[in-house]
């Protein structure tokens, strides 16, 4: 018969380790409640596993995997998170607003996703376990908050943070989009009102004044020039931009590649130092949320470094996190990233000093909060008006060249 391994809380709330025979995991669980013990985690660690306990991973939840209606991704997290964490403020325990979610709500995503976890969960799966089995959905720096939470009972709290988090990171997304939403629209006003200029109105004054024998001006030559290469070679330059925008993406996904492209976005004069502020910024709320909740340093580390998406920057910083489980201080092993500045660092000898760097790490979060802001703003300044200047010149240009062949046009009859 197998053996199971479990972790529970009796009924004062104390924590509780053993081993339970059973001959599955639901009736380990069934065997716990019995002794009014609330089950954290079961797993198996021995006995003789039939061909029943091989089929018993073919649940009702596989099923609903590969067959409910509801993508899981990470658009799901926020909102699913955010449902979760108020059930708990309730004081509904995991496993129960699992059970309520996945009867209760209307998002076929989320209702899968809680359905999935619930199946889990009701298993002897702690919520921990059943989340990493979801990496679409939750990353490995979410499982670790949710599994310390769970351990130290205060999961509300954690979930709590995890969706301030999301929230912040969301904004940040919605900002940018912000941005660049005006002078895209203004781009695509100019290029029509271009396109009109060179492939209606100049051709047809194009043939008036050769009709009438007048020659066109320098500027409205040019623009027929350009509407001419255009139609005759802009095919060309389509498939050529299409094609080098292939081979760029393909190269980056290759280990090398992608390191490179990385380290060549961060060398950008000014996109450059605004990604670097998201990614840190991003880091430290990680940082500080798992430390906070009990991680050591160094898993602290190894884990939040997986929320940094440029790869290059996770390069540096997994020879910072190698330094500091050598002996070195957390401030100089930060400092040989080459991408926090001196007050960064002041902040990490502060904390370190003091013996608390939670605190320093969430001053420095809300530092590069603001710069992230701030860098938002004036990014949106400097593209709407250097998107202003390059259609105000383009259209002068398309003006000039109209004007100009209207006046030699007129002065061509008047003669």
């Amino acid at each position: 018969m197998p053996i199971f391994k479990y972790s529970a809380r009796d009924a004062s709330g104390a924590s509780t380790r053993g081993e339970i025979e059973a001959v599955s995991r639901k009736v380990a669980v069934r065997k716990l409640s019995a002794q009014q013990l609330r089950p954290i985690s079961v797993t198996e660690s021995g006995g003789k596993a039939g061909k029943s306990r091989k089929g018993e991973g073919f649940s009702w939840a596989s099923l609903t995997r590969s067959g409910a209606s509801g993508r899981l991704d990470n658009k799901v997290t926020l909102p699913f998170l955010s449902a979760l964490k108020e059930l708990l403020a309730c004081g509904v325990q995991a496993g129960d607003a699992l059970q309520l979610m996945s009867a209760r709500l209307n998002d076929a995503s989320q209702k899968r996703l809680a359905t999935v976890l619930w199946d889990d969960v009701r298993q002897g799966r702690s919520l921990s376990e059943a989340c990493r089995k979801q990496p679409e959905v939750f990353d490995d720096s979410m499982v670790s908050l949710i599994e310390a939470g769970e351990a130290t009972g205060n999961l509300n709290n954690v979930l709590g943070r995890l969706v301030a988090n999301l929230e912040e990171t969301k904004a940040i997304k919605s900002k940018l989009s912000a941005a660049m939403a005006y002078p895209s629209l203004l781009m695509c006003v100019a290029c029509g009102l271009v396109l009109l200029f060179l492939f209606v109105l100049l051709p047809q004054i194009e043939g008036l004044l050769a009709s009438l024998g007048g020659d066109l001006p320098l500027s409205t030559k040019v623009l027929i020039g350009m509407a001419d290469f255009a139609l005759g070679y802009g095919w060309l330059v389509v498939i050529a931009v299409i094609f080098g925008v292939a081979a760029v993406l393909s190269w980056r996904k290759t280990k090398a590649g992608r390191l490179r492209f990385d380290e060549f976005i961060l060398g950008l004069p000014v996109l450059g130092r605004f990604l670097r502020d998201v990614q840190i910024l991003r880091m430290v709320q990680v940082l500080s949320l798992l430390l906070e909740n009990g991680i050591t340093m160094v898993q602290s580390l190894q884990m939040s470094e997986r929320s940094l998406t440029n790869h290059a920057m996770r390069k540096r910083f997994v020879e910072a996190r190698g330094k500091v489980t050598e002996g070195s201080s957390l401030s100089g092993a930060f400092k040989g990233t080459g991408y926090l500045d001196g007050m960064a660092l002041d902040i990490f000898t502060v904390g370190e000093n003091t013996g608390n760097v939670v605190p320093g790490l969430k001053q420095l979060s809300r530092q590069y909060g603001e710069r992230v802001d701030q860098a938002v703003k004036s990014f949106i300044g400097v593209v709407s008006i250097g998107v202003l200047i390059f259609v105000f010149l383009f259209v002068g240009l398309v003006a000039l060249g109209i004007i100009s062949a209207v006046f030699q046009l007129s002065g061509s009859l008047s003669g």
